[in-house]
């Protein structure tokens, strides 16, 4: 396994010595670092986060069904000296390849390295000596076509979208990273046969048990936190019908915990073939970012709600100007861009995600019988989480 220190890799760790335990079998970690104690401790700290049960938990399986290799998925080799990498092409079962660097800012020549070689790398080690399957986390970013529409689970990315256009938008050249890294695999499993699974994850969301597991970069934390300090939302994050009403709108965010088991149970079930999964919540239920400040609302957070939502854009970026230093810098300022417009409001996930569903719901995943809608426990989860961090004052306030 890559990534293993990564906000989604620390869940798919523990998901994977969860079921490694059951069998005997090892989970073989590779992570950067001057060596393997180093490596070992990167993922031991993303880890020892906020919830000493998870810590726990996770020390009693590791002790027995872990080992930490220090390496780099963008090197020659994945960073390993020659004997470990022949070990590992000789009996490693199973790659699970979640390292990547997700910088949604940075472009494709930046991230070429980590996330294109390093997915070619993990391609020779899955075709060397014999093949091994290979769990792919890719990005919902991948499905979005120039033209509109979006590209479904059974169809070959090649075809679909044979090339990328390279640009400044946002996220343009992490989602180009993932896409290449789809086509490689593509091309391995024609030339080789290799049996690949690609999951294509939206916005993860913090973890719905384990106090302090949430993603405090991402989008989403960075928003929460900066409604919440501010006090100010406009009427709605969507356009409104013509009578100037809110719309029904979704949020595709899945939480970690159950990301994590899915990939995990999904994607030890595949030994052959190539299978894609757009990893979504598709429900149609009106949980929106709307929702979610009507649930902060109704927890007892002062946010006013204002009507102009350009009226609403200044004022929020004035008041985030405001905020203390530590608040400022984990806010969503430097993500506003995103906010520019209303953004149009739709019921339902827009990738095609039905295979996915229809897999969760046969797969017999640990504690979901289906893919779960967000609640208003998790988004109050999230403020408890950013009070522990100390992002947020103890009690709701004006910032």
């Amino acid at each position: 396994m890559t990534g293993a220190n990564g906000f989604l890799g620390r869940f798919l760790c523990l998901a994977w010595l969860e079921r490694l335990a059951r069998t005997g079998g090892t989970l073989i970690c590779i992570t950067r670092g001057a060596d393997p104690a180093e490596a070992r401790q990167r993922i031991v700290a993303a880890i020892d986060s906020g919830d000493e049960n998870l810590s726990v938990r996770f020390r009693a399986l590791a002790d027995d069904h872990r080992e930490v290799l220090a390496g780099d998925v963008g090197d020659p080799y994945l960073g390993l000296d020659r004997p470990t990498w022949s070990r590992l092409a000789d009996s490693v079962d199973l790659i699970v390849h979640s390292a990547a660097l997700v910088n949604h800012m940075l472009p494709y020549s930046q991230l070429f390295g980590p996330n294109v070689v390093g997915t070619a790398e993990i391609v020779r080690l899955a075709i060397t000596a014999r093949l091994k399957p290979v769990d792919y986390i890719s990005t919902v970013a991948v499905t979005a076509l120039p033209g509109g529409g979006f590209i479904g689970e059974d169809v070959d990315v090649r075809a679909a979208s044979p090339s990328r256009a390279l640009d400044a938008s946002y996220a343009n050249g992490y989602a180009t990273s993932k896409w290449a890294g789809e086509v490689l695999l593509r091309e391995a499993h024609d030339l080789c046969g290799l049996p690949v699974t690609v999951f294509r994850s939206d916005m993860i969301l913090a973890h719905s048990r384990y106090a302090g597991q949430l993603n405090v970069p991402d989008m989403f934390t960075r928003l929460m936190l900066s409604l919440v300090a501010t006090g100010i939302a406009p009427r709605s994050f969507y356009r409104l019908d013509a009578a100037g009403h809110r719309q029904r709108a979704h949020y595709d965010g899945l939480p970690a915990d159950f990301t994590a088991e899915a990939i995990t149970t999904l994607g030890a079930q595949v030994t052959g073939g190539f299978r894609t999964f757009n990893v979504l919540n598709t429900h149609d239920d009106d949980i929106s970012l709307d929702r979610f400040v009507d649930w902060l609302v109704a927890s007892g957070h002062p946010i006013e709600r204002i009507d102009d939502y350009d009226d609403w854009l200044a004022r929020f970026e004035a008041a985030i100007e405001s905020l203390p230093d530590n608040q400022r810098q984990h806010s969503v300022r430097p993500l506003l861009s995103a906010y520019a417009h209303p953004a149009p409001a739709r019921p339902e996930a827009q990738p095609p995600s039905e295979q996915f569903r229809a897999a969760v719901q046969s797969a017999g995943i640990d504690g979901f019988a289906d893919v779960p809608h967000l609640t208003e426990s998790l988004i109050d989860k999230y403020i408890a989480d950013l009070r522990r961090l100390g992002l947020l004052a103890a009690s709701p306030s004006h910032g």
